[in-house]
């Protein structure tokens, strides 16, 4: 393109953003999904605007000028629409529309380079480094940013200042440790809320308060990230609630920066070791060193290292070749991630031999230690045992884990234990209930009563225990009255209950268990899954749970809602998925629910070969029952 035409591109924007504003006003819309929609396209427009006005940015490519006009086209439709309509657009309609120009404004951001492509520099090797030289010694080009494609400068640039003011305006050194840790993930990446929370636990960058949980304190610390939109929530279209981030491609190299300023990580190699300036007693007390790697034999460092190692983070290596010794020169590691932070169930991981376990007993300091979704691990070594300092062991998703130690008392501080998903596991070990610390514990497997000697019962002397799952096994043997136990965790919040397939001829007695459940008087979270009841069990009524928020049931052969209690529902709430014998439509849901917030409700009730009436994705926020749930409502 010729320098003139740069320059009327570079009127794009402001363009752009005047047939926004009004759009908005055609509208003429106070949902505050709608708004918030106008208000995220807006600020990625404003921030675009800032970055494509520099002088380093690379002249506009022809069709980066077509996605701006393609874009100016929605607009134009958008408005003229909302006029021809008498502005009676619903906000569902509207938010269906603005959805892809959304996206529009995502490929247009992904598609502006920068900057001008930087030379080639000398390649450094992947080995363990340690630098001293501060940011203010390199030179403009430096071989970091130049491998990255940033160009320091840019750092300088108002654009960039007004993103490193969110975060120097954070509220605490805490919160800025976790902010910084996003930097090791790869640019694009959808980032998992809960082994992220886990991460910080395990560096300590939170900590439990009097009246919270390291884990509610995370959350905070997530939700405080989100306010400052340093990260960005990753939400599926059919879900209104916030399990995953991203970051934005700015945000992400700021953070790169201050990470590399602050001697968190060197992005000059993917093994990177990093010396920590003595003066700067801020990082004395977070993370010191830092390994991370993407390859999969990561070496030791030279035995005259003289820092220490706290944590090894898998980045992105998916086939590991790991030998015990290599875990025994690490001893002072307090957070080992081997296993999967990605929200994608899809990403796999492996370990070539299982027996590099052994190794662990010499990991005295180790808090955090992650296996989530490695397979190729059939058990779990008594090694394991010897981790006194361990609060959070997740082993999601280890699909071939068939056996854990036979007792686990040993591992007193244990906060976290999460064996959901092992889908081998039919027993559990001993000493469940001497975890006197246990705050979360999943995948809890009830099988015959001489595989699992730790019964249902046991688990009420866990004073702290807030959030449980249980799975009854196809072999599951429950005792008399056991399930009735679950009352006596006072403490208990959030409770998940699944079934496994069983066979025909068990099915009755299976059924017949399930009718002999009670919970805990403040429960405000239920999720039950292949539930093998046809109607609502005693258990299941408002009488039962009065403190329930949320109601989550997903799978099984529930036919019918109705309770038969005057008493009303406080859930607020509601996810009825994949229930193909349950016909209720969106009024009727209304009606047995009247405090809904939320509700969702999906494949349900199977009226044809894999069709099923509508499905429902309803917030409070959209008011009455639109024209899309029109159709549900008349059937029921």
């Amino acid at each position: 393109m010729s320098t003139s035409s740069s320059k009327d591109a570079e009127k794009c924007i402001p363009k752009l953003l005047g047939r926004l504003s009004e759009a908005r006003t055609a509208a003429n819309s106070d949902d505050p999904a709608v708004l918030n929609s106008f208000q995220r396209i807006e600020e990625e427009l404003q921030l675009m605007k800032n970055m494509l006005l520099l002088p380093r940015a690379k002249k506009w490519e022809q069709t980066l000028s077509d996605q701006f006009n393609a874009l100016e086209r929605r607009l134009d439709k958008f408005i003229l629409g909302s006029k021809d309509g008498g502005g009676s657009m619903t906000s569902v309609a509207i938010n269906r529309v603005l959805a892809p120009i959304f996206e529009n404004v995502e490929t247009i951001k992904h598609s502006i380079p920068l900057v001008e492509q930087m030379p080639s520099f000398e390649h450094i090797p992947e080995s363990w480094t340690r630098t001293s030289q501060s940011h203010h010694d390199l030179p403009k080009k430096s071989p970091v940013w130049s491998q990255l494609d940033v160009e320091y400068g840019l750092y300088e640039t108002p654009a960039m200042a007004s993103i490193k003011m969110s975060y120097e305006r954070l509220e605490s050194i805490e919160l800025k440790m976790c902010c910084l840790s996003l930097s090791i993930f790869p640019e694009g990446s959808v980032i998992k809320k809960r082994p992220l929370i886990y991460w910080w636990i395990g560096e300590g960058f939170v900590t439990s308060a009097q009246d919270e949980t390291a884990e509610e304190v995370g959350e905070e610390m997530f939700r405080k990230l989100m306010t400052c939109n340093l990260i960005q929530p990753h939400v599926n279209a059919s879900s209104a609630f916030v399990n995953n981030c991203t970051l934005h491609p700015w945000i992400h190299r700021m953070l790169m920066f201050l990470a590399h300023e602050a001697q968190l990580f060197d992005f000059s190699s993917r093994l990177p070791f990093k010396a920590i300036n003595d003066t700067n007693d801020t990082m004395k007390t977070s993370m010191g060193v830092c390994l991370t790697f993407d390859k999969p034999v990561p070496q030791l460092p030279p035995a005259d290292f003289d820092n220490i190692i706290p944590t090894v983070f898998n980045v992105s290596a998916q086939y590991l070749r790991l030998k015990p010794e290599w875990l025994a020169g690490l001893k002072t590691l307090s957070v080992l991630q081997l296993g999967r932070w990605q929200n994608s169930t899809s990403h796999h991981i492996e370990v070539d031999d299982e027996a590099f376990l052994d190794g662990l007993g010499a990991l005295k300091h180790l808090r955090y230690f992650s296996l989530r979704g490695m397979s190729t691990i059939s058990k779990l070594p008594s090694a394991l045992l010897k981790l006194i300092s361990l609060e959070i062991l997740d082993l999601r998703a280890c699909h071939n884990l068939e056996k854990l130690p036979s007792d686990i008392s040993s591992l007193r501080k244990l906060t976290h234990l999460d064996m959901s998903e092992c889908y081998l596991l039919d027993s559990m070990p001993k000493g469940i209930d001497k975890l006197s610390c246990l705050q979360v514990l999943e995948g809890y497997v009830i099988g015959g009563p001489k595989r699992t000697p730790c019964r249902v019962g046991d688990l009420a002397k866990l004073e702290k225990l807030k959030r449980l799952s249980i799975h009854m096994g196809n072999e599951a043997v429950v005792e008399e009255g056991e399930l009735k136990e679950l009352e006596k965790i006072a403490s208990l919040r959030r409770l998940k209950i699944s079934w496994g397939v069983v066979a025909l001829k068990l099915r009755e007695k299976v059924s017949q268990q399930s009718l002999k459940l009670s919970f805990p008087p403040d429960l405000e979270k239920l999720e039950l899954q292949g539930i093998p009841l046809g109607q609502v069990p005693e258990w299941l009524k408002p009488s039962k749970l009065k403190n329930l928020k949320k109601l989550y049931i997903r799978g099984g052969v529930l036919d019918s809602l109705n309770h038969g209690e005057s008493e009303e529902w406080k859930v607020e709430i509601l996810r009825l998925k994949y229930l193909k014998k349950l016909e209720i439509g969106f009024q009727q849901l209304q009606q047995e629910f009247p405090h809904l917030r939320y509700l969702e409700k999906i494949d349900c009730h199977l009226i044809g070969q894999d069709k099923y009436d509508t499905d429902i994705v309803w917030s409070k926020s959209e008011g009455d029952i639109s024209d899309r749930y029109a159709d549900a409502a008349n059937k029921s």
